[in-house]
């Protein structure tokens, strides 16, 4: 084999051994949105479309719409808010929604001007504002450890939040009086029997030291008797 051979018959083994090139486009779960090659810049998207397809979305100018909940956190000139997108932004439990799925959110780095638009957090007892927000999507911010999180330009409130007025539970009310009920029935049981146990231990003794006097067994006796004279 002449050197010209032997070296494009390397070449040819070094080509082989290269690692294939890697796809640039990110991997798409297609059960939820993606961008495309048209999508617009602050297009809305759900925060389950952001998490499933983080990749994608990466770097992307999108609008963002949820309950404003927990409280706003300062960090100099910004702060961080927590938004989520659930079934429970409508109504929360307090307010006797029943049970619909996990909690589902984004985290927003927003200026403090901004997080100040909201006034009411959403809890147990207050649905908070509805905001909407829109900004940078970052799957995995440089500057915030590696976090996902929507870098906020612009916020505004779409629906302000209230109180919630909580409902009764009438059945949870009549379970909780039966099982109170139960349990002092239980309490009043054993009280009962530790009272028994310990007037039949009393009266066992007290028949115990009859009999032995009867008996002729040993017998008080009176320590002036077991002093004797000279």
């Amino acid at each position: 084999m002449t050197g010209r051979g032997a070296s494009g018959f390397l070449l040819f083994l070094l080509l082989l051994a290269a690692p294939a090139p890697a796809d640039a486009s990110p991997r798409v779960n297609p059960e939820f949105a993606a961008p495309g090659p048209g999508t617009p810049a602050g297009v809305t998207v759900a925060s389950a479309a952001l998490i499933e397809n983080a990749s994608a979305w990466d770097g992307h100018s999108i609008s963002f719409a949820g309950e404003a909940v927990g409280e706003a956190m300062a960090r100099g000139d910004h702060a961080w808010l927590h938004v989520n997108d659930d079934a429970y932004q409508v109504r929360n439990l307090g307010g006797g929604r029943p049970l619909a799925g996990y909690n589902s959110g984004q985290a927003i780095w927003a200026p403090v001007e901004l997080a100040r638009r909201v006034r009411l957090f959403g809890d147990y007892r207050n649905e908070g504002d509805v905001v909407r927000v829109t900004g940078e999507f970052h799957a995995a911010c440089r500057e915030h450890g590696g976090d996902m999180d929507i870098h906020a330009t612009g916020l505004e409130v779409v629906r302000e939040g209230h109180a919630v007025a909580q409902r009764l539970h009438r059945e949870r009310l009549w379970i909780g009086i039966a099982l109170l009920t139960f349990a002092g029935g239980l309490w009043l049981m054993r009280r009962r029997g530790e009272h028994t146990g310990r007037r039949g231990g009393a009266e066992g003794r007290s028949l115990a030291g009859e009999r032995s006097e009867a008996d002729g067994g040993p017998q008080r006796q009176d320590p002036a008797a077991r002093t004797g004279t000279r």
